[in-house]
This record gives C-alpha cells, sequence and structure tokens, in this order.
C-alpha cells in the first residue's frame, strides 16, 4: 500500500510537469537578453483559450489542490499506522486513490478531483472511526482471550495498539496473549487433577495459573474451588479425628481436633454438635472421677469429704441420682460420727441423763444404717462402753475421823463415821463435812467411770 501511495504521488509529479508546467511558462516566462535585461518573445498574435480549455485548467487546478490534501491526510494516517488498522476500509481508500491517479493522468481532471474527493472523505471517515475501531479491537480481543484464542488476542492487541500506542488495557491484553497457550496448560493440568480429586495438585497448578496471569478468571474459580475442597476436606478429617478422640476418651486430642475444624468452618452445625458431646464427655469424666472420689472417701468413712464430692456432681448434672443418695447417706455419716465424737470427746456428759439418753438414741439409731464401717464400729463400741460405765456405779471409800458430819449433796446423809463404802454413779459430787466449834468443809469429787479403788476423806480439824 506504501508503494502504491508513493507512486500515486510520482503520478502527481509527473502531471504537474507535464500539464501545468508548460502553461506557467507560456505566461510567464520571459528571455533574458545577452545584456542581461529581459526581452520579450518573438511576437506573435495572442489566441484566445477557449471555453473548454479554461474549465479543463480549473479542473486541474481543483484536483492537483485536492491531491495535496488527501497526500497530507494520508500521511498523517500512515504515520498513525492505519495499513494495520484501517483494514478493508483502508484498502478500499487506497484503490480509489490509484484510480484517481489514472485519471489525472489521462487528463479526465474532473473525475480525478470527484475521486480524490471521495477518497478525503474515506479519510476522515477513517479517522474519525479510531475510538471505535478501538473499543471494537479491544472487545474482540476480550473475547478472543476469553476462548484461549491466543493467535486472535494478539492479532487484535495489535490493532489496538496500533491504534493508541502504549494502551494500558492493550498492553497488559498482549502480555497475557503471549502466555495464554501456557496458561492454557496450567488450567488443563488443574482440571485433570481436579477431576481426580488431587486437590492440592490442582490448587498449585491454578495458583501457578494465577500468578501468570493474575487477570485469568479460570484460574481464580478453580484457585477457589480447589481451596474450598482442600479446605473441606480438612475439616472432615479434624471433625472424624474430634469424633473418634470423643468416643476414645481422648479429650484433649478431640478439643485440639475441634479447634482446627473450627478455624475451617466456624459456623457449621457439626462442631456445635461435637462441642456438646465434648462437654458431655468432659463432664462425665468429671462426674466419674468425682464419684470415684466419693467412694474412696466413702471406704475411709471419711464422710463429710464424701459428701463434698457428690455435691461436686450435683453442680454438674443436679439430677444424677446416685450423687443425691450418696450426698444423703454420707451427710447424715458424717453427722453421726459428729455426735459420736463429741461424746466420746467428752465422756463427762454421759454423766448428765439427758445426754445419755440422747447417746443412747443414737446409738439404737447407729444400729439400722446398712453402712458399719470399722471406724464407725469402733466410735459405737466405745460409745456404747462409756454409756454403760456412765450408769454403772463406782464404789468410792469415804473415811473420816469420827467426829464429822459427813453428807453428799442430793445423795445421802452418811452422820459421823470412820470409814464407809458408798456406791456412786459416775459424776461429780459435793461433799460436805460439819463439826461443831470447826470449819466447814466442802469437797468436789469427780466419780470416774470404771474406777475403782477411790478414796474420800473428810475431816473438820480447823478450829475456829
Amino acid at each position: 500500500m506504501v508503494l502504491l501511495a508513493t507512486l500515486a504521488v510520482l503520478v502527481s509529479a509527473l502531471v504537474f510537469v507535464v500539464w501545468v508546467l508548460p502553461g506557467l511558462l507560456d505566461d510567464k516566462l520571459t528571455t533574458i537578453a545577452p545584456t542581461g535585461e529581459f526581452e520579450s518573445p518573438p511576437s506573435t498574435a495572442p489566441v484566445a483559450p477557449s471555453p473548454g480549455q479554461l474549465q479543463q485548467a480549473r479542473d486541474k487546478r481543483e484536483a492537483e489542490r485536492l491531491l495535496r490534501e488527501l497526500l497530507t491526510q494520508q500521511a498523517a494516517l500512515e504515520a498513525q499506522q492505519a495499513g494495520v488498522w484501517g483494514g478493508g476500509d483502508y484498502e478500499a481508500a487506497l484503490e480509489r486513490l490509484a484510480e484517481g491517479d489514472v485519471a489525472f493522468a489521462d487528463g479526465r481532471f474532473a473525475d480525478a478531483a470527484a475521486i480524490f474527493t471521495d477518497v478525503i472523505e474515506r479519510f476522515r471517515a477513517l479517522e474519525a472511526a479510531r475510538p471505535q475501531r478501538l473499543a471494537q479491537a479491544l472487545a474482540r480481543a476480550a473475547a478472543a482471550l476469553a476462548d484461549y484464542d491466543s493467535a486472535g488476542a494478539r492479532r487484535q492487541f495489535g490493532i489496538a495498539l496500533a491504534i493508541e500506542p502504549g494502551h494500558p488495557d492493550a498492553t497488559r491484553g498482549l502480555a497475557r496473549a503471549e502466555t495464554l497457550q501456557q496458561l492454557v496448560s496450567l488450567l488443563e493440568q488443574g482440571a485433570a487433577h481436579e477431576a481426580r480429586g488431587d486437590w492440592a495438585a490442582a490448587l498449585e497448578r491454578y495458583q501457578a495459573a494465577a500468578r501468570l496471569d493474575p487477570d485469568a478468571q479460570a484460574a481464580a474459580e478453580g484457585a477457589a474451588r480447589s481451596t474450598a475442597a482442600l479446605e473441606a476436606a480438612r475439616f472432615r478429617t479434624a471433625m472424624s479425628e474430634a469424633l473418634t478422640a470423643i468416643d476414645g476418651g481422648e479429650l484433649e486430642q478431640a478439643r485440639a481436633a475441634l479447634s482446627r475444624a473450627r478455624g475451617l468452618q466456624p459456623d457449621a452445625a457439626e462442631i456445635r454438635d461435637a462441642e456438646l458431646r465434648l462437654r458431655a464427655a468432659q463432664q462425665a469424666r468429671e462426674i466419674a472421677g468425682h464419684r470415684e472420689q466419693a467412694r474412696r472417701l466413702e471406704a475411709e468413712e471419711r464422710w463429710a469429704e464424701a459428701a463434698e464430692a457428690y455435691q461436686a456432681v450435683l453442680a454438674i448434672d443436679d439430677q444424677a441420682q446416685f450423687a443425691r443418695m450418696g450426698r444423703g447417706q454420707a451427710r447424715q455419716l458424717a453427722e453421726l460420727h459428729a455426735q459420736l465424737d463429741l461424746y466420746l470427746e467428752s465422756p463427762e456428759r454421759l454423766r448428765s441423763a439427758e445426754p445419755r439418753a440422747n447417746a443412747e438414741r443414737l446409738l439404737n439409731d447407729a444400729g439400722t444404717l446398712p453402712q458399719q464401717g470399722s471406724r464407725l464400729q469402733a466410735k459405737l463400741t466405745q460409745l456404747e462402753r462409756l454409756v454403760r460405765l456412765a450408769v454403772t456405779p463406782v464404789a468410792v471409800l469415804i473415811r473420816s475421823d469420827g467426829q464429822t458430819e459427813v453428807s453428799i449433796d442430793r445423795v445421802a446423809k452418811l452422820g459421823r463415821l470412820t470409814e464407809q463404802q458408798i456406791a456412786l454413779l459416775p459424776g461429780s459430787y459435793r461433799v460436805r463435812g460439819t463439826r461443831v466449834g470447826y470449819r466447814d468443809l466442802r469437797l468436789e469429787v469427780d466419780v470416774e467411770p470404771g474406777v475403782t479403788g477411790q478414796v474420800v476423806d473428810v475431816r473438820c480439824d480447823v478450829k475456829i
């Protein structure tokens, strides 16, 4: 096309020399005399041009003017690489220009002017259509990329860059088109791994494709699918490990597995269900631990602590029937031991009728209890002995001087004596001695249960 345009310029120049220049020489040229002065040519009779000749000259000048304008346009379009993006329209305009050159060369100046006018309009139309052609090329290039048509995409992006050199979308698109075949290969490999369920390998291929072409939607979608599938597989694995660990009583492992699953799918219903199972298993473990502790404490007859262990079970599950019963029995036995200890630590209380009656009732009630541990049995035996001793009189020997009146408050007046044995129940007694002319004597005597040989000496020997 450039050769054709150059030929057109040469033809136009030739026409100018053949047709225009002679006329100019006829009208303007004068000869120069040997003296250096202008001389007129030999005088001839002027010949008036015909109307046809005048019209021919006007048509010629108009055609030449249009040709100059046309050639200026053509030069601009060539600089804009119209040969790349003008397509058939530009080809047709150049062919039309060649027709105009032929008409001019044949002296058909009016026809040449009409043709040149047509070419000028065509060139103007091409110039005006540049934005539209740019948009069209970009759209076709994008479609070619979507169809993985590397050659088509390169061609259309090349057209776009010819219309607007350095266009950012076209530049980036052309780079994508250059790697399209490699991209397609990676996508196909990713799809093959995906079909086999090898999600890790598929993700690796899709990620490689995305690095190669960050704008490749298929690569992004494939990577998203592979990532989701991998996360789903990891989630299922974590859940399986968690449930297996729960069933096996490996609660810490179950908790760690559930934590991994929660990181993958925090809102999954399976996690909530598994957490309920884990919580139930944890509670069951804690209950079993407290129950075992309670049984051990029961075996050691540490009833107050056993009651606390059963209470810990009820804090977890207030409907645990074994804990309710165990706590009740443990509290009962703890209270029984506390009461027994009260009497065993202060046996003197048994010397009073009311505490002694309470102790006897305690012994009777304890005999109906199903559990009679060794400690309890020992305490009951000891208390029973203490109660028996508390109601068993003890022989006490009272001695005096035969002059002192001896009496035991609320028991008996023994009178004057030198020696008398009396049976007294264990307890505290006040023994009095009186004698005329002597200071009265008051003695506090504790009669110990089961103690024999106790002697009380009562003598008033201090005169007043």
